[in-house]
């Protein structure tokens, strides 16, 4: 054998070793874990680093809840909008520069509207300016062993250095669940009601998924639609994440399938090892998951090929798919009976004075009429560190009677925020 055949015999095994040894692109990322032990139900490419688009607004919640939980931060305390707040690009509330809003009304347009400008105002408050804000998210995600993520702002919106991946997502839902019971509810709202506005939770999943109850939605180009959401069924928790699906409705259909999937394997007892445990060397950037058509100018943006676009379905189903399909028919009856029970409240209003609230409860009275006798009527102090509120709500009503309590007290131009129990 010559030289010039040993050459390019060398060049040619050294090119396929390398074609090899390159990771394939993922076409989608996704992970079930059991809430409760941490331990991994399925999982998909879950460490594959990913765009994790406004799935970032969960560890911009969990820093919020922590700064409540550690006194830096109250409920009702009014915050000043920015004027880098109120330039956000949608998704958004529509702050104007200059506004105030409370503490909690920026959580719930995050939670259930994933508002980008209420998301950078509790971000500046709480680190001083969005990218030290974001250097401590940086810093919250390596101490909860979030190793494959980064973050430059508190939004999600696109940036080459805003990474993370279904295992870390996962963790870090599993851990605000776990820290922050008291105010995941905040994630399970239908509806925030904001200046006379009533604006749904855009996370679908609480509707057509009985057992869901939280958690958030995602998308951008460079991220495909993303999904986390939790579920509870006879008593135990799932957490499902979902990364680079091709359309809205691919994500809620597809999640739906794999917390079925889930359900099913935990029910066997199939489980994997504790989700802190699964690590990855792989530092293959993030896919560009939509660079065709719409998206092709973001790709070339974010240096991605505008060719590259991934258009397979992503299929995820069950083995027993038709009997799980029977056992959703039934669950759907039941959280129906569930929703029903008289489980859910409405908060109409905090006052600094006792003598207040006990006024906006008499004219919430007056304004319901006969409807007022639902239900269970409070007024509760509530006592954070450095403040005593007054808090008028109704307890004890089902969904419906929830629903049409706030539809009337609105159409007398009264405030009410749904809260389900």
């Amino acid at each position: 054998m010559n030289d010039a055949l040993k050459i390019k015999i060398g060049i040619f095994v050294c090119a396929f070793l390398l074609l090899m040894s390159l990771p394939a692109s993922a076409r989608y990322a996704a992970i079930v874990i059991d809430a409760d032990t941490g331990r991994i139900v399925h999982e998909v490419e879950a460490t594959h680093r990913w765009y994790p688009a406004s799935l970032t607004k969960v560890m911009t919640i969990y820093m919020t809840f922590a700064a409540i939980e550690a006194g830096r931060l109250h409920l009702h305390d009014t915050l000043t909008v920015s004027s880098h707040a109120s330039r956000q690009p949608s998704s958004k509330l529509g702050l104007r520069q200059g506004q105030n809003i409370s503490v909690e009304q920026a959580i719930m347009a995050v939670t259930t509207r994933s508002a980008n400008d209420a998301a950078v105002v509790l971000a500046e408050h709480l680190g001083g300016s969005e990218s030290q804000f974001a250097v401590m998210m940086t810093q919250q995600a390596q101490r909860m062993g979030m190793y494959n993520s980064s973050f430059q702002n508190a939004s999600g919106l696109p940036d080459e250095g805003q990474i993370s991946s279904a295992r870390d997502l996962a963790l870090l839902s599993a851990a605000l669940i776990r820290d922050f019971p008291q105010y995941y509810r905040y994630f399970s709202a239908p509806e925030f009601a904001y200046k006379g506005r009533v604006l749904p939770n855009t996370n679908k999943i609480l509707k057509t998924y009985p057992d869901a109850d939280g958690l958030k939605t995602g998308f951008t180009c460079g991220s495909g639609y993303n999904l986390i959401a939790s579920a509870k069924r006879d008593g135990r928790r799932l957490i499902g994440v979902l990364l680079g699906a091709q359309s809205s409705a691919e994500r809620f259909q597809q999640m739906a399938n794999l917390l079925d999937l889930g359900f099913e394997k935990s029910q066997m007892g199939v489980f994997g090892l504790p989700v802190a445990q699964l690590r990855d060397a792989n530092f293959t950037p993030p896919p560009f998951q939509l660079s065709s058509n719409r998206c092709a100018g973001s790709a070339e943006q974010m240096g991605a090929d505008s060719g590259s676009g991934r258009s397979e379905p992503i299929r995820i189903k069950s083995s027993t798919s038709t009997r799980l399909a029977d056992k959703r028919t039934v669950k759907t009856k039941t959280s129906k009976n569930k929703a029903d029970s008289g489980r859910w409240a409405v908060m109409l209003g905090d006052h600094s004075r006792k003598i207040d609230a006990d006024v906006n409860l008499k004219q919430a009275r007056y304004a319901l009429g006969s409807a007022a006798k639902t239900g269970q009527a409070h007024v509760v102090r509530v006592k954070t560190k450095g403040k005593l509120l007054w808090r008028t709500e109704w307890m004890n009503l089902t969904s419906t009677q929830a629903r049409d309590f706030c539809k009337k007290l609105r159409a007398k131009g009264r405030n009410c925020t749904l809260l389900p129990g």
